[in-house]
């Protein structure tokens, strides 16, 4: 029986020896949960020696808010590449506030704060709804944009927003966000842009295209609903390779799931790259693996469940 183990492991780890996984749209079900049997799965894997690593647009912070206790990863990136994290020890102690307490950071990138005063001055006149996400601490708007915000995220029965994502905006504006009468003199990681509207979020893309211009940094979307910037030259894939060179794990060796174009650098970089079935139609015309499930239905652990029973 060890020896049927120890050959188990020895196929398994010849072909993956990370994974690397988006979290709204793909770990993550509509309802912000993840699922008991793939925390389980998870486990087990790391058990195993394989490392995992979460890919996503929340910052560190607010990937602590979903993820089960007993689960911790061996590594963050976080706001889309702009937070990447070695996770150390149990972070699984006093609850979400209490996680990443012993983790190492790797790399902490800032969006230039005169893009950032820039962004706001338009983003008021375009009328624009969004989120500032400080390296530390909670995410934060003007006060004075309060009404704004609120009135972008009362959404019509016939909505074009996808269900978490319209859930993350109302959560965000009850609860998640902190009004601030002033820009404060912080690093911000990332600023997130929304509307309900595909066509104000297209004409808000054509004035942060001008502001590329003046300004150098990246934009990454995950729907045709919002836009967000970060510093240039920063995504998943960036964020990954920086795990990978910590674990010393190739590229080749890395597993990565997602769903929406943000996840499209990361993808790239995966020797086994895997869209979710309900991914967005661009990943799913690039890339032949995908789940035979959604998000809802626990396509993640059906899809990791299966690779372990074909190495069994």
């Amino acid at each position: 029986m060890k020896q049927d183990k120890a050959f188990y492991n020895e196929r398994m780890m010849a072909m993956v020896k990370a994974v690397a996984l988006d979290m709204d749209g793909t770990l993550l079900d509509e309802n912000h949960h993840v699922s008991e049997e793939v925390t389980e799965l998870l486990k087990r894997w790391q058990s195993l020696g394989i490392r995992v690593f979460l890919a996503t647009g929340r910052t560190a912070l607010e990937a602590a808010d979903v993820l089960p206790e007993g689960f911790t990863p061996d590594g963050i990136v976080g706001a889309n590449g702009m937070v990447v994290m070695v996770v150390k020890g149990d972070e699984t102690e006093g609850g979400a506030s209490g996680r990443w307490q012993h983790a190492l950071k790797l790399k902490e990138h800032a969006v230039d704060r005169d893009l950032v005063k820039d962004l706001l001055t338009n983003v008021q006149l375009a009328g624009i709804y969004y989120e500032i996400h400080p390296a530390e601490g909670k995410r934060f708007a003007l006060a004075e944009d309060r009404s704004m915000l609120e009135a972008e995220v009362i959404f019509p029965e016939d909505t074009t927003v996808a269900l978490h994502e319209s859930k993350s905006r109302q959560e965000a504006v009850d609860t998640k966000i902190s009004w601030v009468d002033e820009l404060p003199d912080v690093p911000v990681v990332k600023i997130y842009f929304f509307s309900k509207s595909k066509e104000a979020v297209s004409r808000w893309k054509q004035l942060i295209t001008e502001l590329g211009k003046c300004y150098s940094f990246t934009t990454s979307s995950s729907s045709e609903h919002n836009v967000e910037i970060m510093a240039d030259g920063v995504n998943k894939a960036t964020g990954v390779e920086a795990l990978l060179d910590y674990y010393h794990v190739t590229p080749q060796n890395l597993l990565a799931i997602g769903d929406a174009n943000n996840d499209l650098p990361m993808l790239k970089l995966a020797g086994h790259p895997v869209v979710m079935k309900n991914g967005s139609e661009d990943l799913r015309r690039q890339f032949e693996q995908k789940t035979r499930y959604t998000h809802n239905e626990n396509g993640v652990y059906d899809y990791l469940l299966g690779m372990e029973m074909r190495f069994k």
